[in-house]
């Protein structure tokens, strides 16, 4: 993608916040507790049939807040970000743009904390599919996403996981934090990359995954994400 020259950019709507989007959802989507090494950024959605169901957060991750410009906090590749970035100011790209762009500049906790209320597997017939199912295919898509070298693409197909997790690496007797109240929840503590936790709340299912270097980093507890 070019990040500056993208005229088109100037006459699209501005994406909606995290926040006005949680004000569209009907019922409470979870964020982290406010924390001084996560920054959020725009999230992502599903909807079926026009309904909004799932609504995804994504994270900056700044491993050392006093001093976010520390080359330990950055990207690797973070000068070519910042050439990307300048392209974009010197092209007037619009803010929301262009704060995109500058987010890249720092480690992503992708799609971290997840709230759906999305229909079941299609493919299932029956019961209505766990947290630990929800989990499970969470954690895939986010090692799809984000682990370099786990998945391939045969032919150009959909990608494959070198070893994808399933429901029965879920373990029971994890809680997750949500509003102050504990929940039960289960645990995905297999992979070597990330580890992930999910937990039913009040009809919502609520997904948390993280690389697996940074969860002593990150404070686990959520909260409804303010409208």
């Amino acid at each position: 993608m070019d990040f500056a020259e993208n005229a088109s950019l100037h006459d699209l709507p501005r994406p909606g916040t995290a926040s006005e989007i949680a004000a569209t959802f009907g019922r409470p989507v979870y964020t982290f507790v406010e924390q001084p090494r996560l920054d959020l950024t725009q999230p992502s959605t599903i909807a079926h049939d026009d309904v909004l169901d799932t609504v995804a957060l994504t994270y900056v991750f700044v491993a050392d807040p006093s001093d976010p410009e520390a080359p330990s906090n950055l990207v690797e590749n973070v000068a070519e970000i910042d050439g990307h970035l300048a392209d974009a100011l010197a092209a007037g790209q619009p803010e929301w743009f262009v704060a995109g762009v500058r987010a890249f500049r720092y480690p992503m906790l992708w799609e971290a904390v997840v709230t759906t209320v999305a229909p079941d597997d299609p493919e299932r017939s029956g019961a209505r599919d766990s947290a630990a199912e929800h989990l499970a295919r969470h954690v895939n898509h986010v090692l799809i996403n984000t682990a370099e070298g786990r998945s391939t693409r045969p032919d150009g197909a959909v990608p494959v996981l070198d070893a994808p997790v399933t429901a029965r690496h879920a373990q029971p007797g994890a809680v997750l934090v949500v509003d102050g109240v504990e929940r039960a929840a289960v645990l995905i503590d297999t992979d070597p990359d990330l580890v992930g936790w999910g937990a039913e709340v009040d009809g919502s299912i609520v997904l948390v995954v993280l690389p697996r270097d940074l969860v002593p980093l990150v404070d686990l507890r959520l909260t409804s994400l303010a409208t």
